[in-house]
């Protein structure tokens, strides 16, 4: 069975856009993060309980792609990059700890997608789990989780936390949450 991903174009000077997939009991979590860390795979592998929106990722890829172009990376590629911009935390190893999949059978599979470049077709055909609607993501999103990974958690509104988390994200670099 074949889903729609969630698409999302970047910034147009980038001239990229994000596609994102969701799949659950993955087999081989093993083999997907090994052929990340390797640069096998041009992908990223994002824990969904920790999604609370996938604007959420569209705003940390597309910061990941403009610091990729204008070549102020803090991460040795683009797709450590989006995970190291999800996570409020400036060390790398607990930004790509935190919200890489390590043992989840539950995961987000994001593609940065060129005219030039897609690769998900080849890769997702690899991935041995169910595919779902990416409208399911919300089945999977823990929220006193997120709450707690983003030092939220005396907020009550879904719509405000979204507006809260998207600010730290942007904001990372310049101030210390």
């Amino acid at each position: 069975m074949s889903y729609d991903p969630y698409i999302c174009n970047l910034d147009p000077e980038t001239k990229t856009s994000l596609k994102v997939y969701l799949f659950n009991n993955v087999e081989n979590v093993d083999q997907i993060r090994s052929n990340i860390m390797n640069g096998t795979w041009k992908c990223a592998a994002i824990k969904p309980s920790l999604i609370l929106d996938l604007f959420q990722i569209a705003v940390a890829a597309n910061k990941a792609v403009l610091a990729e172009k204008s070549q102020a990376m803090i991460t040795r590629t683009v797709y450590a990059e989006i995970l190291f911009n999800l996570s409020l935390s400036k060390n790398i190893s607990q930004s790509l700890s935190k919200f890489g999949v390590e043992t989840d059978r539950s995961l987000l599979v994001c593609f940065l997608i060129t005219a030039d470049s897609d690769e998900s077709e080849t890769i997702l055909e690899q991935i041995k789990g169910e595919l779902l609607q990416i409208s399911d993501l919300k089945q999977f999103t823990n929220i006193q989780e997120v709450k707690s990974i983003y030092k939220l958690t005396n907020v009550k509104s879904d719509v405000s936390l979204l507006n809260l988390i998207i600010t730290k994200i942007v904001t990372k670099s310049f101030i210390a949450h």
